[in-house]
Parts: structure tokens; C-alpha cells; sequence
């Protein structure tokens, strides 16, 4: 009555049912950072760039990410950074997690290093 093809085609849905997805997408991460030298926010940007994607790409060896920062200036010389962070296969608060253990850490950039003072992901 049923063929073999059926309880291959049935085999296969159920197994692809069962396996976990994996999440996509990224995080977004905020930090309150102070670079040493400062060289202001314009020289800055390849720095943190640098930064970010070199300790993420060291927690995620082996896989595809992708970085976007922006940074702001304050008076007293700390800079607002935010990240959208996505490591490919990676769930999204993980990588927010391992992110966030970056709070009272130094951050080598191309020019300058990263004292992170805070780091808040979502």
C-alpha cells in the first residue's frame, strides 16, 4: 500500500522537523568606551571598527561576522559606541552575552585601544 519513496519523503520530514533551528539575526550592543590616544570620532572609526569585529572574530573563530559601529563624542572624552553585531550560525544573544563580558576590558583597535566601561546588548 505504501511504497518505500513514502517512508523515505516521511523519514525526511521528520527528522528535519526535529532538528533545532538555528537563530539569525544580530544584536545590538551599546557601550560606553574611551580610547587611548584620542584622535577624535572621525579618526577613530577604522579603530573601532578594528576593535570590534578582531574580539568578536577571536570568540567566533571559524565563522562569517558582520560589524556596523557608530561612535559619539563626549566632553569628558568617553565616546558612545553602538553595534549591530550578526555571527553567522551564532544565536544572537549569545553573541550578545560573550559581548557584554567585554565591560571593564581594553579593546586593541588598528590606532588606539578601547577602555570599555560598559557594554549593554539586546
Amino acid at each position: 500500500m505504501f511504497s518505500k519513496s513514502f517512508f523515505a519523503v516521511a523519514f525526511l520530514a521528520t527528522v528535519a522537523l526535529a532538528a533545532p533551528a538555528v537563530k539569525r539575526g544580530s544584536t545590538t550592543c551599546d557601550f560606553i568606551m574611551t580610547p587611548s590616544p584620542d584622535l577624535g570620532a572621525d579618526e577613530l572609526q577604522t579603530s573601532i571598527n578594528y576593535a570590534v569585529g578582531h574580539a568578536v572574530g577571536a570568540a567566533y573563530e571559524g565563522k562569517t561576522l558582520m560589524t556596523k559601529n557608530s561612535l559619539v563624542r563626549h566632553d569628558d572624552g568617553t565616546y558612545d559606541v553602538h553595534s549591530i553585531i550578526e555571527v553567522t550560525n551564532v544565536d544572537p544573544a549569545e553573541v550578545g552575552a560573550t559581548v557584554e563580558s567585554w565591560d571593564d576590558t581594553v579593546l586593541d583597535g588598528s590606532d588606539t585601544q578601547w577602555a570599555v566601561g560598559a557594554a549593554n546588548c539586546y
